[in-house]
């Protein structure tokens, strides 16, 4: 069975770069020779001068309050100034977890009784009986972890920065919109090795944004594959938030602003299994009864599993004017079911070709058996058999080559239709 504790020699490896893996390497060797006030006083030393080559790296970045604290520090050190720099000492946690946001509450709480045994271990304090302090293994081996754990493993930007940084990299027009690319560009971000936060507060970000404001398709692209790509560098945390989250803020649309749940389903289907019962019925009905604007998305809905029976249902009550309005990149069969009825029950010759130029425009759609019943249900509708559009609907349908010649024809003659066949007879003298 493996130890619950962490192997010191491991948890040095964990540091992020050489200098904050050599102070706490030094600390590891204090505790390792029984040296355990050493081992805590290296620990803050480690800690101390990884906070502030931390702020020289946000400083270079163009982080303001990072410049501020670091030119603080250099006044006092280069003035020699005692008093400024254990001032500045004393008050460096809180400057991590205040002003830049290195560390949690939680953790300043942890490293807080680092620096209160570090200056037990330091100064020449005494207990009652006049023994000097001597604290056990045990709180060497603790200090040693927090310092690695809550600080020193992580890169500098974390907080507020770290996201604000994420999100200017996402909303660049040079942002990939693949995963495998967005893995890549985020491989050297604060998304290489972050803590739960900052992952949970980049994916919140994200959904908010595709939910609520994105319209622009590329910069939705964009949104997606941060969201894959944050999936795949840390599933467990995006999967814990997206559940946590993803049913709260689809809630929050109103009925006016529900239709942008569409891209979210067009882009990004796996959102589904992370939604509630009562958003998913809200869906489900949302689809039945899509407005008349978004009956473009019908090709989309009609491919999404969870609800293609709700799309099927409203694709069923289509209306001309709705269809005639949108232009499909692709007919689903169902919509294509739907022109080809509302052509066949046409009343009026002016019906029959207005709705007969919509069927000639999908031509390229219609399988064998629908061009088929096209054919048969124009010859059974007078309406329909001498419209104008008629011949411009055969036409059509002969140049997409579903049906073979012979066979075009020879339904064209069994529908009453034979004057448009492709060779027709010429009619007899009466």
């Amino acid at each position: 069975m493996a130890s619950p504790l962490a192997d010191l020699d491991e948890l040095t490896l964990k540091c992020r770069d050489d200098k904050a893996r050599k102070y706490i390497r030094e600390a590891v060797s204090c505790y390792k020779s029984g040296a355990f006030r050493s081992a805590i006083v290296s620990t803050w030393i480690a800690v101390s001068f990884d906070i502030i080559d931390k702020l020289k790296e946000l400083a270079l970045t163009g982080d303001k309050e990072a410049e501020k604290q670091l030119e603080e520090f250099e006044k006092a050190r280069k003035a020699g100034d005692i008093s400024k720099a254990l001032k500045f000492e004393k008050e460096i946690l809180e400057i991590a977890r205040d002003k830049l946001e290195l560390i949690s509450h939680i953790e300043f709480m942890d490293l807080g009784r680092l620096q209160e045994d570090r200056n037990r271990c330091a100064h020449p304090s005494m207990t009652a009986d006049g023994d000097i302090f001597n604290p056990p293994a045990e709180l060497a081996r603790v200090h040693i972890r927090t310092a690695v754990e809550s600080l020193l493993q992580y890169p500098p930007a974390q907080g507020k920065y770290a996201l604000e940084k994420l999100l200017a990299d996402v909303n660049s027009d040079y942002f990939p919109t693949t995963e495998e690319k967005a893995i890549t560009a985020l491989k050297n971000s604060p998304l290489t090795k972050p803590r739960e936060s900052l992952v949970r507060n980049f994916v919140i970000v994200l959904l908010k944004k595709l939910i609520n404001e994105i319209e622009d398709y590329k910069e939705r692209k964009r949104c997606i594959s941060a969201l894959r790509a944050t999936k795949a560098m840390h599933g467990g945390i995006f999967e814990a938030t997206i559940s946590d989250k993803i049913s709260e803020l689809l809630r929050s649309l109103t009925d006016e602003n529900f239709h942008k749940i569409i891209p979210i389903v067009r882009s990004y289907s796996e959102f589904w299994e992370y939604t509630d019962d009562d958003v998913r019925q809200k869906i489900i009905n949302f689809t039945e009864m899509l407005p008349p604007e978004n009956i473009d998305d019908l090709d989309y809905l009609l491919d999404f599993k969870p609800l293609e029976e709700a799309a099927t249902k409203r694709a069923r009550k289509a209306t001309f004017n709705e269809l005639k309005d949108t232009a499909f990149f692709y007919l689903p069969s169902i919509l294509a079911d739907r022109i080809i009825d509302l052509y066949l029950k046409s009343k009026t010759y002016d019906q029959a070709n207005t709705r007969g130029a919509l069927i000639a425009s999908y031509a390229s759609d219609y399988t064998p058996e629908q061009v088929e019943r096209i054919i048969r249900g124009a010859g059974a509708n007078d309406q329909i058999e001498y419209s104008f559009e008629l011949g411009t609907v055969i036409n059509s349908l002969r140049q997409r080559k579903k049906l073979n010649i012979g066979k075009f024809d020879e339904l064209l003659e069994e529908s009453g239709l034979g004057k448009y066949k492709s060779n027709p007879e010429p009619e007899e003298d009466v």
